[in-house]
């Protein structure tokens, strides 16, 4: 069996109970439905689940990762849009716990080093997911851990997904509040330690007047990996590229000057 390492910042399964699960989801005597699948590519596939008891019910997304054996680019669509990066630097794996056996395995293309990651990679989404959600970031809530992947709120309706920020057609108002919840949101994940490490308006959802950050299985703590105020910087100069283009008021470098504050 594989022998998963510990991740650093992983938050204990009762920590995120200091800030308490919604009250829509369903707990108790429940049963689960899987619904269809929302989003399919060669790295995961998301799936619409329904948790019914006898008297409610609710959606969730199980995001199943694939086992790993990634070509070029194909890590997009586990949700990093800077995939080949991502899987040929090994910056964003500093402060891992890894034992010398399995950092070795990282550098590899072995059969191990592959079921190590399909193992890691889930394991690092919850965590993130757990960290951000108890610092009162908004993300989706974090259900549970499967054997396949992580299974966690469902962002929409009946009628479909949440749309991303970059497919949501918002107007000039409605733009700047997203920018000032981004800006909030990024506020509490650095009081955290938490830098997302690959944000984009294409992994930023707009649901209800409200912006919620996803896809954080690369996310890093400033802590341990040294890298952390640069992808922060590039963090934000994605998003605020995106949002001057459309005539929201913004200051990337007061933002970075700020969040780092928060970091350190």
């Amino acid at each position: 069996m594989l022998d998963v390492p510990a991740l650093p910042g992983a938050v204990p399964p009762g920590a995120v109970r200091a800030r308490p699960a919604p009250d829509w989801l369903v707990q108790t005597d429940y049963t689960e439905h899987r619904l269809g699948t929302l989003k399919s590519g060669k790295e995961a596939e998301v799936f619409l689940v329904e948790r019914r008891s006898v008297d409610a019910s609710c959606l969730l997304v199980h995001k199943r990762y694939r086992p790993r054996a990634p070509g070029q680019g194909e890590l997009r669509e586990l949700g990093f849009s800077k995939g080949t990066t991502y899987h040929h630097d090994a910056v964003y794996r500093s402060g891992w716990h890894l034992n010398s056996r399995d950092r070795r395995a990282m550098e590899t293309h072995t059969a191990y080093s592959r079921r190590l990651k399909s193992a890691i990679w889930p394991e690092m989404e919850l965590a993130n997911l757990r960290r951000a959600w108890a610092a009162g970031a908004s993300v989706p809530y974090p259900v549970e851990h499967l054997d396949d992947g992580v299974l966690m709120e469902f962002l929409g309706d009946e009628g479909g997904a949440a749309p991303r920020l970059v497919d949501a057609r918002l107007g000039r108002p409605a733009l700047k509040e997203a920018w000032r919840q981004l800006r909030h949101n990024l506020t509490l994940m650095c009081r955290a330690h938490i830098v997302h490490a690959d944000l984009s308006v294409y992994n930023l959802l707009w649901w209800q007047d409200r912006l919620v950050i996803i896809d954080l299985p690369q996310a890093v703590d400033d802590r341990t990996n040294p890298q952390a105020p640069e992808f922060l910087h590039r963090d934000i100069a994605n998003v605020a590229t995106w949002f001057g283009r459309r005539g929201v008021p913004v200051d990337a470098d007061g933002l970075f000057v700020q969040l780092l504050s928060e970091l350190f």
